[in-house]
């Protein structure tokens, strides 16, 4: 059986608004249907059935419009946070549903990159968690910075990294926001606590030696940071059902 996908969707959304005002970034409407709707397609395309919804703010509209996800044909579970706990403190809450491994993934994102490859390189890794990743292009700065050894297991792993820190010849690469998560991983995320991913969890786990590992892909991958973002997708895309 296929892992449970955990969705994280409590943010504030605050780089959103006016757009997130009244609803959750999640719940962004692409050509009639919301945008983690058309995320939940294609998983349940390639087999992906079970999902955890991790959801705070203005949640109550992803509930009430996806209920147990029977009319979507999936299942669907869902955990509340009652204050913003970070995205690895909200994953936490769902440490005795998650199951042996699972999937963690933004709910402001979109992709359609084979999943059942990330899962074979997680296992033949053996792999306690592993970031999907990017390479970085010559001269860009993005908001995290990973290094990598010859089998892909991350050496470094620096969030919000200052500018300099871009200035090398080695092989650079970025955060997609994609995990594979094993069990084990959740007693290292302290219990009702912030604690962040990218922030805190990951260069914690890299540092404590644990086989934590990139998958390098540049699969199509879209998130959803700002309202040009928005607007500048919905135009590519327009009146397109499936994405």
């Amino acid at each position: 059986m296929k892992p449970k996908v955990v969705i994280v969707a409590g943010g504030l959304a605050t780089r959103m608004r006016p757009v997130t005002e009244d609803m959750p970034k999640c719940m962004l409407d692409i050509n009639g249907k919301p945008l983690v709707q058309h995320q939940m397609e294609f998983f349940r395309k390639n087999g992906f059935y079970n999902f955890i919804f991790c959801i705070m703010h203005l949640g109550e509209k992803v509930e009430s419009f996806f209920r147990d996800g029977s009319d979507f044909g999936v299942k669907i579970e869902y955990s509340h946070e009652d204050r913003l706990l970070g995205t690895a403190g909200a994953v936490k809450l769902v440490e005795g549903i998650a199951g042996d491994t699972c999937i963690v993934f933004y709910g402001d994102n979109l992709t359609s990159m084979n999943f059942d490859s990330l899962l074979e390189f997680h296992r033949s890794r053996e792999s306690d968690f592993t970031v999907v990743s990017q390479q970085i292009p010559k001269g860009k700065i993005t908001s995290s910075l990973l290094t990598l050894g010859d089998t892909g297991k991350i050496t470094l792993f620096i969030e919000k990294p200052e500018e300099s820190e871009f200035e090398t010849s080695n092989a650079r690469y970025y955060n997609r926001g994609i995990y594979v998560m094993n069990k084990n991983i959740f007693s290292l995320i302290p219990k009702n606590a912030k604690y962040d991913f990218g922030h805190d969890l990951i260069p914690d786990l890299v540092k404590r030696g644990l086989n934590v590992y990139a998958y390098v892909t540049d699969e199509f991958f879209h998130e959803f940071g700002r309202p040009e973002k928005y607007g500048k997708f919905l135009a590519e895309f327009r009146n397109k059902r499936v994405l």
